[in-house]
């Protein structure tokens, strides 16, 4: 194109919000802000095709934890790691989603003991009898944790009080697989969560 445009260039103006894009003038680091912008666009582009109005107009709002949130029915929630941007949408159901770049995690009996639960510590040890890496059995149960949380709006600082036994949870790691690409080493693990529809969020 004789202009230069690029396509994060047509996302920011063709997509983002008013409010998205005065947020991007914090961005000293162009890759942080070219993620920033992709999965800004990525929301914004698929709730506009479901809720059939514009981008940029969709009015999204946070929770007093911090979840996004939208006024119109449809639930979502997204997540990023290494290359990947992963979008969950629910018409019915609070939605939680987590993706996790598979990668060597420093301290996991530290991390475990101070953030996972008893019967998460149990789930550990049973994929590590199972043969699979420490790291990448501790990115697993951090995934599917984080699901959880992020369905029910809570924060992982909040997580000895939420209602775990509310929420329906399933790992994605044999879906993310193919996803994979050349950057990516390792791959991914990932899970998805959607909480009772009378849980707020």
């Amino acid at each position: 194109m004789g202009d230069n445009v690029t396509a994060t260039d047509r996302y920011v103006r063709e997509l983002l919000s008013d409010d998205e894009r005065q947020h991007l003038n914090g961005y000293r680091i162009r890759e942080a802000a070219e993620r920033y912008i992709v999965t800004r666009a990525l929301v914004r582009s698929v709730l506009s095709h479901r809720l059939g109005i514009p981008g940029p107009v969709i009015k999204v709002s946070r929770t007093d934890t911090g979840k996004p949130v939208l006024t119109a029915g449809v639930h979502f929630n997204v997540s990023h790691s290494g290359d990947l941007v992963l979008l969950a949408v629910s018409e019915q159901r609070p939605v939680g989603v987590d993706v996790e770049r598979k990668r060597p995690v420093v301290k996991v009996r530290a991390l475990s003991q101070r953030w996972l639960s008893d019967r998460e510590r149990a789930s550990l040890e049973r994929l590590r009898s199972l043969g699979i890496d420490e790291s990448d059995s501790f990115l697993r149960i951090w995934s599917l944790k984080e699901a959880q949380l992020k369905a029910l709006g809570v924060g992982i600082s909040g997580s000895a009080r939420a209602e775990l036994h509310r929420v329906h949870v399933m790992p994605l790691d044999d879906l993310l697989d193919p996803l994979s690409g050349p950057r990516d080493g390792g791959g991914y693990v990932g899970a998805i969560a959607f909480a009772d529809p009378a849980t707020p969020g």
